[in-house]
């Protein structure tokens, strides 16, 4: 089974802005061949590419025989949560927006080396060690240039 990136919720409340053209309404009639799916499957389109969803799992069509399989989710959907490990800071010397920028991008990459995770970059759902390491390695960084942290 694929595991996933985004909580149910997050996923829920991310496909209105990711959706281009697909409702829920849209299911497949019950006389369309959907082998593979549970039966609470509905269809997601994301560009033109129609996948379905149940339950947290993301499911295509796969060669020939229509035969529907568990996939990643897709790259759109995993991308829309990377700033869900970010933290809140607060410039505390009136940093510019500029400094704030470079600031974050230093403590960015110093969180990732920390952590072995990069929340840009990945294609599998981290570890909740990974990313409570990078969260922390990000906060301490951002602190120690003077942001208040939340």
């Amino acid at each position: 089974m694929v595991k996933p990136l985004l909580s149910h919720c997050l996923i829920r409340a991310l496909l209105p802005a990711l959706l281009l053209g697909a409702t829920w309404a849209q299911a497949a009639s019950p006389s369309v061949e959907r082998a593979g799916l549970p039966g609470d499957a509905r269809p997601v389109w994301i560009g033109d590419q129609r996948y379905y969803l149940a339950r947290d799992t993301w499911f295509l069509a796969s060669g020939s025989d229509a035969r529907y399989t568990p996939v990643p989710a897709p790259r759109e959907i995993q991308m829309a949560g990377a700033d869900m490990f970010d933290v809140i800071a607060y410039p505390i010397n009136d940093q510019t927006l500029r400094q704030q920028q470079q600031d974050h991008g230093l403590c960015h990459h110093w969180a990732i080396d920390q952590s072995g995770f990069n929340p840009t970059n990945t294609l599998e759902p981290p570890s909740r060690a990974q990313t409570g390491t990078y969260r922390r390695a990000l906060a301490a960084c951002l602190a120690g240039h003077h942001y208040s942290v939340q």
